[in-house]
């Protein structure tokens, strides 16, 4: 994912109401949303704080209320967690927006575990997160991340990532401070000519629908920089059982060799189609719409069923 830095247009200002704080004064995360966005940013940076811990390692409060450790050479993600505490607010509603207490909730493309820890609270000591980084320094920061702010209970990491093939192994290419904009390749695959490039480690790979306990998923959120149709190709099991309801998932039309053919198997388990627009928050959308948007635009679909 590349940031975007958004500014809100000035002629559709929102209804500005308090965040929510808990009996601790913390900000609440269960009501985050766009109704608040302005005041809980603004309480959010102020709350954010970051250590040096040295090696390249910092800590910092994120969403006002986690311990996060951070890498210091990546330039993506890193310093909007070290001073402002948060990433893609209108993603972080969305996702509070969808997921509930009790739920089994899977984060395909963990990275540092920001969505991880804000859905193992939302889930709760009664809900499951199943978060699936194959990148090895990323992996290690989540498990930390996990293990400070005590949801080990309720968080299993996966080691792996997900595609269309159960039990192999495929290239995880890492650009150089970008870890978030990682991509895999299969055995005979070449990168897209505008591929940052970067490291390259090999990686297990298999699919969401080869577990058991994947296929009791009811919400995921699916950000994989381009492996997005080999991701949803390896949960056909998964979709058919019928218990996921709710996925979040990056689309960027010029990553598919047939972006309209893709949006169409993403419509045929029978899910409604929504994106979730920076300013506007979630927006019915027709397949038509999604495929006149700029092809380089990464657009967070919300499928619904």
């Amino acid at each position: 994912m590349v940031f975007r830095h958004f500014t809100r247009p000035v002629s559709a200002p929102l209804t500005v109401k308090e965040p929510v704080r808990d009996e601790n004064g913390v900000l609440s995360v269960h009501h985050i949303a766009r109704e608040t966005r302005g005041p809980t940013e603004a309480a959010i940076r102020a709350m954010a704080q970051n250590a040096y811990m040295g090696q390249g390692l910092s800590l910092c409060r994120v969403l006002g209320r986690y311990k996060f450790f951070v890498d210091t050479h990546d330039f993506g993600l890193a310093p909007h967690l070290m001073l402002d505490g948060f990433w893609e607010m209108w993603v972080t509603e969305a996702i509070v927006s969808m997921v509930r207490p009790g739920m089994v909730v899977a984060d395909i493309g963990a990275n540092l575990g920001y969505f991880s820890m804000l859905m193992a609270d939302l889930v709760g000591p009664q809900g499951r997160v199943h978060a699936f980084e194959p990148n090895p320094r990323l992996r290690d920061l989540l498990g930390r991340n996990v293990s400070i702010n005590g949801f080990w209970p309720t968080v299993d990491l996966h080691p792996t990532a997900l595609g269309d093939e159960a039990e192999c192994e495929v290239a995880l290419v890492i650009p150089v401070g970008e870890p978030k904009n990682a991509y895999t390749l299969a055995d005979g695959q070449i990168a897209p000519p505008d591929a940052l490039r970067g490291e390259e480690v090999r990686v297990a790979c298999t699919r969401l629908d080869h577990r058991a306990e994947w296929r009791e998923i009811e919400f995921a959120k699916i950000d994989v920089e381009g492996a997005e149709e080999f991701v949803w190709a390896g949960m056909q099991g998964l979709l058919n059982g019928g218990r996921l309801k709710s996925v979040l998932l990056e689309f960027c039309p010029k990553r598919y060799s047939d972006p309209a053919g893709f949006l169409t198997k993403l419509l045929a388990p029978g899910f409604t189609l929504a994106r979730v627009d920076p300013w506007a928050g979630i927006l019915d959308m027709t397949q038509a719409e999604v495929l006149a948007s700029n092809p380089e635009e990464d657009i967070m679909l919300m499928l619904r069923r």
